[in-house]
């Protein structure tokens, strides 16, 4: 009876610490996820001197109005092409929720191609995905991937979450 009631004192003290354990982890998973993913196809797009295209997607195959979430992919060509070459196909993630900035909810706003000079396709004007936790009391360990309009990345903590 001891050592039961001993096991649920410990369990009740860490299941809250194990869950913001995952939930930090999946936070940090797909930051650095996305982030490599704008790396790789800069870089794709310089060595194979065409432009690639990174999108959200839902079906690991075409840019989709979707949030980052239910995966991305990254292909060669611009994003309304047919049928484009895959170069990589992200899985949907857990315990987060993504939006990217109001002033790109679009549906073409929420791709970025890079050009053969590794440069964003020219009317690029830069954008913010906002992660966060998919439980309001870990809304501090939000991130923000902010891309810039030359398609560097920086990483905020605004300790806040602004998805509703």
């Amino acid at each position: 009876m001891v050592v039961v009631s001993l096991l649920a004192i410990v369990t009740t003290l860490a299941v809250p610490s194990w869950r913001a354990l995952q939930t930090r982890n999946a936070i940090r998973t797909l930051v650095n996820d996305y982030t490599l993913s704008l790396y790789f196809a800069r870089s794709e797009a310089v060595r194979l001197n065409s432009p690639v295209t990174l999108c959200p997607s839902n079906d690991g195959a075409t840019c989709t109005d979707s949030a980052l979430e239910n995966g991305w992919v990254v292909f060669v060509g611009l994003r309304d092409a047919l049928a484009p070459p895959l170069l990589q196909d992200t899985m949907p993630r857990t315990l987060v929720r993504t939006r990217f900035t109001a002033a790109l909810n679009a549906v073409n706003g929420r791709s970025v191609t890079f050009l053969p000079n590794g440069q964003p396709l020219g009317n690029f004007v830069g954008t913010t995905v906002q992660i966060c936790p998919d439980l309001a009391a870990f809304d501090a360990m939000s991130r923000d991937i902010v891309i810039n309009r030359t398609g560097r990345v920086r990483i905020d903590t605004p300790g806040i979450c602004n998805i509703p």
